[in-house]
Protein backbone atom coordinates (compact mmCIF):
# COMPACT_ATOMS: atom_id res chain seq x y z
CA UNK A 1 0.00 0.00 0.00
CA UNK A 2 3.38 2.42 0.72
CA UNK A 3 4.53 1.61 -2.25
CA UNK A 4 0.77 2.69 -4.19
CA UNK A 5 1.13 6.20 -2.56
CA UNK A 6 4.49 6.45 -3.15
CA UNK A 7 4.15 5.80 -7.14
CA UNK A 8 0.74 8.33 -7.29
CA UNK A 9 2.37 11.22 -5.41
CA UNK A 10 5.54 10.86 -7.41
CA UNK A 11 3.12 11.25 -11.43
CA UNK A 12 1.00 13.87 -9.34
CA UNK A 13 4.43 16.16 -9.18
CA UNK A 14 5.65 14.81 -12.50
CA UNK A 15 1.70 16.38 -13.77
CA UNK A 16 1.83 19.36 -11.84
CA UNK A 17 5.68 20.43 -13.21
CA UNK A 18 5.06 19.90 -16.41
CA UNK A 19 4.13 22.94 -18.65
CA UNK A 20 1.22 23.84 -20.55
CA UNK A 21 0.94 25.11 -23.94
CA UNK A 22 0.70 29.32 -23.99
CA UNK A 23 -0.80 31.25 -26.65
CA UNK A 24 1.21 33.92 -28.04
CA UNK A 25 -0.38 36.98 -30.01
CA UNK A 26 1.29 38.38 -33.38
CA UNK A 27 3.57 40.74 -31.70
CA UNK A 28 4.75 37.94 -29.15
CA UNK A 29 5.11 35.77 -32.52
CA UNK A 30 7.20 38.13 -34.07
CA UNK A 31 9.28 38.52 -31.08
CA UNK A 32 10.30 35.03 -31.28
CA UNK A 33 13.67 33.63 -32.45
CA UNK A 34 14.98 30.49 -33.08
CA UNK A 35 17.11 28.41 -34.49
CA UNK A 36 17.12 25.11 -36.46
CA UNK A 37 17.77 23.77 -39.83
CA UNK A 38 18.47 20.29 -41.49
CA UNK A 39 21.09 17.72 -42.75
CA UNK A 40 19.95 16.33 -46.22
CA UNK A 41 21.08 13.48 -48.35
CA UNK A 42 20.21 12.93 -52.19
CA UNK A 43 20.16 10.56 -54.41
CA UNK A 44 19.37 10.78 -58.45
CA UNK A 45 19.44 7.27 -59.94
CA UNK A 46 17.53 7.04 -63.43
CA UNK A 47 17.47 3.33 -64.83
CA UNK A 48 19.84 1.96 -62.93
CA UNK A 49 20.02 -0.55 -60.44
CA UNK A 50 20.18 1.61 -57.50
CA UNK A 51 16.86 2.90 -59.08
CA UNK A 52 15.31 -0.71 -58.53
CA UNK A 53 17.24 -1.08 -55.44
CA UNK A 54 17.12 0.79 -52.72
CA UNK A 55 19.82 -1.49 -50.64
CA UNK A 56 22.40 -0.44 -52.79
CA UNK A 57 22.40 3.29 -51.47
CA UNK A 58 26.04 4.16 -51.32
CA UNK A 59 26.93 4.80 -55.43
CA UNK A 60 30.54 4.33 -53.87
CA UNK A 61 30.62 1.09 -53.19
CA UNK A 62 30.45 -1.77 -55.72
CA UNK A 63 29.52 -5.31 -56.20
CA UNK A 64 31.34 -7.05 -52.88
CA UNK A 65 31.28 -10.78 -54.96
CA UNK A 66 32.77 -9.36 -57.86
CA UNK A 67 35.49 -5.97 -57.16
CA UNK A 68 35.08 -5.40 -60.99
CA UNK A 69 31.88 -4.76 -61.13
CA UNK A 70 29.20 -1.47 -60.12
CA UNK A 71 26.01 -0.97 -59.04
CA UNK A 72 25.84 2.81 -61.19
CA UNK A 73 25.00 0.62 -64.95
CA UNK A 74 21.85 -0.03 -67.23
CA UNK A 75 19.70 -1.84 -65.18
CA UNK A 76 18.74 -4.00 -68.35
CA UNK A 77 15.58 -5.33 -66.60
CA UNK A 78 13.74 -2.80 -66.25
CA UNK A 79 14.55 -1.57 -70.00
CA UNK A 80 12.42 -3.55 -71.78
CA UNK A 81 12.89 -5.26 -74.90
CA UNK A 82 15.45 -3.15 -77.00
CA UNK A 83 15.68 -0.85 -73.88
CA UNK A 84 13.10 0.83 -75.45
CA UNK A 85 11.91 2.01 -71.71
CA UNK A 86 15.07 3.93 -71.24
CA UNK A 87 14.47 6.29 -73.86
CA UNK A 88 13.68 9.93 -74.71
CA UNK A 89 12.11 10.80 -78.00
CA UNK A 90 11.41 14.58 -78.90
CA UNK A 91 9.63 15.52 -82.07
CA UNK A 92 11.00 19.04 -82.59
CA UNK A 93 8.13 21.24 -83.73
CA UNK A 94 6.43 18.15 -85.41
CA UNK A 95 8.89 17.70 -88.59
CA UNK A 96 7.86 15.09 -90.86
CA UNK A 97 9.21 13.63 -94.19
CA UNK A 98 7.60 13.18 -97.47
CA UNK A 99 5.23 10.48 -96.55
CA UNK A 100 3.81 12.14 -92.84
CA UNK A 101 5.81 10.43 -90.70
CA UNK A 102 7.49 12.50 -87.85
CA UNK A 103 11.15 12.95 -87.01
CA UNK A 104 12.11 11.73 -83.82
CA UNK A 105 15.67 13.02 -82.18
CA UNK A 106 15.95 9.90 -79.74
CA UNK A 107 18.57 9.94 -76.77
CA UNK A 108 18.79 5.96 -76.51
CA UNK A 109 19.97 4.36 -73.18
CA UNK A 110 19.46 7.05 -71.37
CA UNK A 111 20.84 6.62 -67.76
CA UNK A 112 22.60 8.03 -64.41
CA UNK A 113 23.39 8.19 -61.00
CA UNK A 114 23.94 11.36 -58.77
CA UNK A 115 24.72 11.40 -55.25
CA UNK A 116 25.64 13.89 -52.55
CA UNK A 117 26.28 12.53 -48.73
CA UNK A 118 25.53 15.96 -47.12
CA UNK A 119 24.71 19.25 -47.50
CA UNK A 120 22.42 21.47 -45.00
CA UNK A 121 19.46 23.84 -44.95
CA UNK A 122 19.21 26.43 -43.01
CA UNK A 123 17.77 30.09 -42.70
CA UNK A 124 19.76 33.08 -42.67
CA UNK A 125 19.69 36.78 -42.16
CA UNK A 126 20.97 39.29 -45.07
CA UNK A 127 21.27 42.90 -45.66
CA UNK A 128 19.54 43.63 -48.64
CA UNK A 129 19.61 46.44 -51.48
CA UNK A 130 17.50 48.29 -49.23
CA UNK A 131 19.93 48.31 -46.38
CA UNK A 132 17.74 46.57 -44.49
CA UNK A 133 17.77 43.05 -42.78
CA UNK A 134 15.99 40.18 -44.82
CA UNK A 135 15.33 36.62 -44.09
CA UNK A 136 16.78 34.57 -46.37
CA UNK A 137 17.06 30.29 -47.10
CA UNK A 138 20.59 29.20 -46.61
CA UNK A 139 22.19 26.13 -48.07
CA UNK A 140 25.40 24.90 -47.48
CA UNK A 141 27.59 22.36 -48.97
CA UNK A 142 30.96 20.91 -47.85
CA UNK A 143 34.26 20.09 -49.60
CA UNK A 144 34.70 16.96 -48.41
CA UNK A 145 30.95 15.85 -49.28
CA UNK A 146 31.63 16.20 -53.34
CA UNK A 147 28.49 16.18 -55.28
CA UNK A 148 28.83 12.31 -57.31
CA UNK A 149 28.36 11.75 -60.84
CA UNK A 150 28.09 8.01 -62.01
CA UNK A 151 27.57 7.34 -66.01
CA UNK A 152 25.58 9.87 -66.62
CA UNK A 153 24.15 10.78 -69.83
CA UNK A 154 23.30 8.21 -72.72
CA UNK A 155 24.61 5.80 -75.01
CA UNK A 156 23.81 7.17 -78.78
CA UNK A 157 21.57 10.02 -80.44
CA UNK A 158 19.85 9.49 -83.51
CA UNK A 159 17.41 10.85 -85.41
CA UNK A 160 15.05 8.47 -86.27
CA UNK A 161 11.77 8.01 -88.57
CA UNK A 162 9.35 5.59 -88.39
CA UNK A 163 6.67 4.11 -91.19
CA UNK A 164 3.38 5.09 -88.89
CA UNK A 165 1.87 5.24 -85.46
CA UNK A 166 2.72 3.73 -82.27
CA UNK A 167 5.09 0.48 -82.64
CA UNK A 168 5.70 2.13 -86.09
CA UNK A 169 7.05 5.34 -84.60
CA UNK A 170 10.37 6.34 -85.42
CA UNK A 171 11.51 6.40 -81.60
CA UNK A 172 10.60 2.86 -81.49
CA UNK A 173 13.61 2.07 -84.02
CA UNK A 174 16.22 -0.60 -82.43
CA UNK A 175 18.53 -1.48 -85.02
CA UNK A 176 21.94 -2.12 -84.27
CA UNK A 177 24.87 -2.15 -85.45
CA UNK A 178 25.83 -6.28 -87.03
CA UNK A 179 27.55 -6.07 -90.78
CA UNK A 180 28.63 -3.56 -92.56
CA UNK A 181 29.54 -3.33 -96.52
CA UNK A 182 33.37 -3.66 -96.92
CA UNK A 183 35.99 -3.12 -99.98
CA UNK A 184 38.20 -5.76 -100.02
CA UNK A 185 41.51 -4.57 -102.49
CA UNK A 186 43.08 -6.97 -104.58
CA UNK A 187 46.67 -6.34 -105.63
CA UNK A 188 45.88 -5.22 -108.81
CA UNK A 189 43.81 -2.26 -107.40
CA UNK A 190 40.77 -3.64 -108.06
CA UNK A 191 38.25 -4.24 -105.35
CA UNK A 192 35.62 -6.08 -104.74
CA UNK A 193 32.52 -5.38 -101.77
CA UNK A 194 32.09 -8.00 -99.20
CA UNK A 195 29.78 -7.86 -95.99
CA UNK A 196 32.40 -7.66 -93.17
CA UNK A 197 31.46 -7.75 -89.83
CA UNK A 198 30.97 -4.51 -87.63
CA UNK A 199 34.45 -4.04 -84.92
CA UNK A 200 33.98 -5.43 -81.46
CA UNK A 201 33.66 -1.88 -80.10
CA UNK A 202 30.46 -0.98 -82.04
CA UNK A 203 29.19 -4.36 -82.53
CA UNK A 204 25.68 -4.88 -81.09
CA UNK A 205 25.17 -1.51 -80.30
CA UNK A 206 22.26 0.85 -81.24
CA UNK A 207 22.58 3.49 -83.93
CA UNK A 208 23.18 6.82 -84.12
CA UNK A 209 25.91 9.01 -84.33
CA UNK A 210 27.03 10.12 -80.98
CA UNK A 211 27.04 9.64 -77.21
CA UNK A 212 28.04 11.23 -73.96
CA UNK A 213 29.15 9.85 -70.40
CA UNK A 214 29.92 12.04 -67.51
CA UNK A 215 31.46 10.53 -64.53
CA UNK A 216 33.61 11.96 -61.93
CA UNK A 217 33.01 14.03 -58.62
CA UNK A 218 32.12 17.96 -58.24
CA UNK A 219 33.47 19.48 -54.75
CA UNK A 220 31.71 22.46 -53.95
CA UNK A 221 32.59 24.68 -50.33
CA UNK A 222 30.53 27.24 -49.32
CA UNK A 223 26.86 28.58 -49.01
CA UNK A 224 24.09 29.48 -51.24
CA UNK A 225 21.12 31.38 -49.93
CA UNK A 226 17.95 32.73 -51.68
CA UNK A 227 15.68 35.42 -50.82
CA UNK A 228 12.83 37.70 -52.59
CA UNK A 229 14.69 40.80 -54.19
CA UNK A 230 11.44 43.01 -53.48
CA UNK A 231 10.93 42.45 -50.36
CA UNK A 232 11.32 45.14 -47.37
CA UNK A 233 10.40 43.49 -44.44
CA UNK A 234 12.72 42.76 -41.29
CA UNK A 235 14.64 39.89 -40.27
CA UNK A 236 11.14 38.27 -39.46
CA UNK A 237 9.20 39.02 -42.43
CA UNK A 238 8.51 36.17 -44.67
CA UNK A 239 8.63 37.76 -48.49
Amino acid sequence: MLKMISIVTLLGASLSASANLVSLNYQELTETTGQGGADLSWTLSLNHQYATDMSKLNISNGNPSNPNDVFYKLDSDSCGTNNLFCRLAIAPNNHVDENGNKKWLVFKQLQGTIQIDKFSLDGATIINHHNEPQTAMKISFYDDKPLKIRNLGFATLAIETGTGEGANEGYANSQTYNKFTGRVYQADGTFTEKEQDVPLFDRDTEKGFMGLNVHGNMHMNGNLKIFSYNCTGGAQSRC
